[in-house]
């Protein structure tokens, strides 16, 4: 072989023996890429996993905290309280029911005599403001003209009683005889019949019962099938003219019964009082009530309980 020929075989095969070199040398390379590549990928992997598996663990304790934790709620003025404490608050505030002892109830019955008149108008309206209603003992002679204040009142709920047609107590009571009393309670009962339809039964003497009414006299009363009323608190009105203080005070004095009866009149004095008394008797626990003959109850000075 000659010597360039030799040296063209030297050359190729360095060249390819470089070539071949080269090649491993590119192989391996890719090859520790690879593993690289390959670990980083599998730590990525895992790294995600882990990281997942802690957002999954955080989402778990969230929903446990949610369940197991009270809800908040917001009240009017921003501060947050929650459902338990709410609850606990509540509780703690409801009062325990305890039994209430029953008491007798205190009822009182105001009666207003020798109307009708200019103030019986006043007197039934301080009624209806007060929402309650009375009894009302008219005389006979004043009916005429005073039809439509005697049907206002009865018409309000108030029952309307007699107190005879004069009120004169000689008429009534010098004799010693019951005839003309009577006689008078009778006429204004049917008097009182022309204007309401009714025929009332119950009754005041005038000036009261005592000492004039007794024996016979209380005999004939109940023969004639009255029931008569006088009175358990007497308000002074008709002695105490312009003091509607003073009549307060005669009634703050007297009453002290579980049932009371109080005797007024239809007077400026009365008008005047009349508020302050209700007031004073409401707050007394008294329950105001009105004359009903099917629920009659016996007050007259003789203790008569037909009467």
């Amino acid at each position: 072989m000659s010597y360039k020929k030799k040296m063209k075989f030297m050359i190729s095969t360095a060249i390819l023996l470089s070539a071949i070199s080269l090649v491993f040398s590119i192989a391996a390379a890719g090859s520790v890429l690879y593993s690289q590549n390959k670990g980083s990928s599998s730590g990525d992997i895992i790294s995600q996993k882990l990281s997942s598996t802690d957002t999954a663990n955080d989402s778990d304790v969230t929903k446990v905290q949610q369940a197991t934790s009270p809800k908040n709620t917001s009240s009017e003025d921003g501060n947050k309280t929650t459902e338990v404490e709410q609850q606990q608050t509540e509780t703690k505030q409801q009062p325990v029911t305890k039994p209430v002892s029953p008491k007798a109830k205190k009822i009182v019955y105001l009666t207003f005599d020798d109307g009708p008149s200019k103030y019986t108008n006043q007197i039934v309206s301080i009624l209806e403001e007060k929402g309650i209603h009375a009894t009302f003992f008219v005389i006979g002679n004043q009916l005429k003209g005073n039809e439509q204040k005697l049907k206002d009142a009865h018409d309000a709920g108030n029952y309307i009683g007699l107190h005879s047609m004069t009120h004169n107590k000689k008429i009534l009571y010098n004799s010693g005889s019951s005839a003309r009393f009577i006689k008078e309670f009778q006429k204004e009962q049917q008097l009182v019949n022309n204007i309401l339809g009714y025929e009332p039964v119950l009754i005041r003497a005038p000036y009261g019962s005592k000492p004039e009414i007794k024996g016979k006299f209380l005999d004939d009363i109940a023969d004639a099938g009255f029931k008569m009323w006088d009175w358990t608190v007497d308000s002074k009105d008709w002695y105490y003219t312009g003091k509607p203080d003073r009549i307060l005070q005669e009634v703050k004095r007297q009453v002290d019964q579980d049932t009371e009866v109080i005797l007024m009149h239809e007077k400026s004095q009365t008008v005047e009082a009349l508020p302050k008394i209700i007031d004073y008797l409401h707050n007394k626990g008294y329950a105001f009530a009105v004359y009903k003959p099917n629920q009659h109850i016996s007050v007259n000075f003789a203790k008569d309980e037909r009467l």
